[in-house]
């Protein structure tokens, strides 16, 4: 099974960051095709009151942390969203159990 992967980024104003996030399209685009070629499954970005919030699927951590690790430009994306501060990264196996759905 995959695992997800989410991220939490420590934000004042996670609005601004999507806003920037926006007006830079090409470089979370560039990002998220470099992602891709590495095998993620799924793309998810969420804000919450003082945070942003990255849901991923993945085939292995392994991936995601090849990914994470070296993705270019992530270093220009997270200065310019204001999300410089450290993230809180969970890794989750997943499960085939009764009920659940990935869309």
């Amino acid at each position: 099974m995959s695992v997800v992967v989410i991220v939490r980024f420590p934000t004042d104003d996670p609005g601004k960051a999507v806003e920037w996030a926006r007006a830079h399209a090409d470089i979370p685009e560039e990002i998220t095709a470099h992602a891709k070629t590495l095998g993620q499954i799924g793309h998810r970005i969420l804000v919450g009151e003082k945070e942003l919030v990255v849901i991923d699927e993945w085939p292995t951590e392994e991936s995601f942390n090849t990914f994470f690790s070296a993705a270019p430009r992530m270093d220009e994306f997270l200065s310019g969203a204001g999300l410089s501060s450290g993230p809180v990264v969970s890794v989750l196996q997943a499960v085939d159990a009764p009920g659940t759905f990935w869309t």
